[in-house]
C-alpha cells in the first residue's frame, strides 16, 4: 500500500519542508456538471478507430518516457492536469501531473499491493508524484466513440482517490467509478458514445500507478436511412433477376 506524502516528506526532507507543504482538506468531491475544459478537447487525434478491443500496457515505450501521443496512431492521445481549481480529493487539482513511463521493481514506484495486476512498465513515477502540486488527473482522448473502456490501478492507500471519469464525445460528464478496496483494482465502465476518460490515479497524499488500459470500439450501427437503400437495391435486383428470366 501507498504510504501518505506526509510522511515520505518527512523522512526526505524533514519537518521544515513539512511546514510548508499545501494542508489540503480529505474527501472527495463530484461535480456532475462540470465539463472538461475545452482547450483540453482540441487535440483529437487524427487516427480513426476500427472496431475491436485495444490494450495499452505501456510496454512498447522506455522507461523514462513521458506519455502523450505514442498511441495517437490507435486513436487515442493522453494529456496531463485536465482538471483546474479545487474540485478534487484533497482541495486543489495539480498542474504537473506526472506522466513518466516506469518500470515495476525498478525503484521508482511506491508499494504495489495486491492481488497482482499491472507488471513490466507503468504510468507514474514516485519521484514525479512527489513533486506534483496538487492531486493529479489524467485525459485520455479518442479519435472514435468507444463503448468501453477499463484501467489497471496499483498502490492504492485511498480508494475514493482514485478512480475513473467518463465523458461523452461532446465533453459532457456521465458519470464517475471508484476504487472500493486498497492495493491492485481494476475499474472499468461500459456504455455508449463515449469520447474522453479522465483517470485519477490517487492524491496528494496517494501514489498510485496506472497499468493496462483497454477499451473497445463497437463496430457502427447502420442508420435507418443505410436499411432504406438497402432494400431499394434487393428490390432492384429482384426486378431485373425476374425479368431476366421472362425474356
Amino acid at each position: 500500500m501507498s504510504v501518505l506524502r506526509t510522511a515520505i516528506q518527512a523522512t526526505f526532507f524533514g519537518a521544515a519542508l513539512m511546514a510548508v507543504a499545501p494542508a489540503f482538506a480529505a474527501g472527495k468531491t463530484e461535480d456532475p456538471a462540470r465539463l472538461i475544459p475545452g482547450g483540453s478537447l482540441a487535440a483529437t487525434p487524427s487516427a480513426a478507430l476500427g472496431p475491436g478491443s485495444y490494450l495499452i500496457d505501456f510496454e512498447n515505450l522506455s522507461v523514462g518516457d513521458t506519455l502523450d501521443s505514442q498511441y495517437a496512431a490507435w486513436g487515442v492521445t493522453f494529456s496531463a492536469s485536465p482538471y483546474t481549481g479545487a474540485d478534487s480529493p484533497t482541495g486543489g487539482w495539480a498542474t504537473n501531473t506526472d506522466m513518466t513511463i516506469v518500470a515495476v521493481g525498478g525503484g521508482d514506484t511506491g508499494g504495489l499491493g495486491s492481488p497482482s495486476l499491472v507488471s513490466g512498465n507503468i504510468l507514474r513515477s514516485f519521484d514525479g508524484w512527489l513533486g506534483e502540486d496538487g492531486d493529479a488527473s489524467i485525459l485520455m482522448t479518442f479519435s472514435s466513440p468507444i463503448t468501453a473502456v477499463s484501467v489497471d490501478f496499483a498502490g492504492i492507500a485511498l480508494p475514493s482517490s482514485t478512480g475513473i471519469d467518463i465523458y461523452s464525445t461532446s465533453g459532457n460528464y456521465v458519470t464517475s467509478v471508484f476504487a472500493t478496496g486498497t492495493g491492485q483494482q481494476t475499474l472499468s465502465y461500459t456504455g455508449t458514445n463515449i469520447g474522453f476518460v479522465v483517470v485519477t490515479p490517487g492524491d496528494y497524499n496517494d501514489w498510485v500507478g496506472v497499468d493496462n488500459i483497454g477499451f473497445t470500439v463497437a463496430a457502427a450501427v447502420p442508420e435507418p436511412e443505410t436499411y432504406g437503400m438497402l432494400a431499394l437495391g434487393l428490390g432492384v435486383l429482384a426486378v431485373v433477376a425476374r425479368r431476366r428470366r421472362q425474356h
